[in-house]
């Protein structure tokens, strides 16, 4: 496991961040944190501003996990966790997986086991989740605390995709 926080890594973000698509900045985020942390399947979701359902805006494997896709936010611990106070998720192992993603035959299927979610929050509100996956045990606590600066760069980009959610409601 490589678990290391570089600070050029998170300054070379910023400072690329205006000059990228959103997509480009997601592929540097997604090789940033899969060079420091580690993962299997990387993934972000916007929320909706009724807070309804997710929307699937980058995924490292899109034929398992398409872009765009919708679906809709689970009504259970983990929505209460991190969509409703905002706190990261992390489990360790299947059985934790199991108990709360419906997916989780999808998840197993590329070998992972253990996962975390960090919210994305501007203004108090919650904006979206990044998602990395690995096998059963590869995280731990201290991984929760490495991702969450990567995580909170997200935000402009998430609040434009909100916008644009927004507008295909209409």
């Amino acid at each position: 496991m490589r678990l290391s926080l570089n600070n050029k890594d998170i300054i070379n973000l910023l400072s690329n961040a205006g000059k990228l698509s959103a997509n480009e900045f997601y592929k540097k985020l997604d090789k940033t944190i899969k060079n420091n942390i580690g993962h299997r399947l990387f993934t972000l979701t916007v929320v909706d501003h009724s807070i309804k359902y997710v929307e699937r805006v980058y995924s490292n494997n899109t034929k398992i996990y398409p872009l765009l896709g919708t679906k809709p936010i689970p009504i259970n611990s983990w929505t209460n966790k991190v969509i409703n106070n905002k706190k990261s998720f992390f489990g360790e192992n299947k059985n934790q997986i199991k108990k709360l993603f419906f997916d989780y035959e999808k998840i197993f299927s590329l070998e992972c086991g253990s996962i975390i979610n960090i919210p994305i929050i501007n203004d108090q509100k919650i904006l979206g989740t990044l998602n990395i996956l690995h096998k059963e045990r590869f995280y731990t606590k201290k991984s929760v605390k490495m991702i969450q600066p990567y995580a909170q760069l997200l935000s402009p980009y998430f609040i434009l995709h909100q916008l644009k959610m927004k507008k295909k409601k209409k």
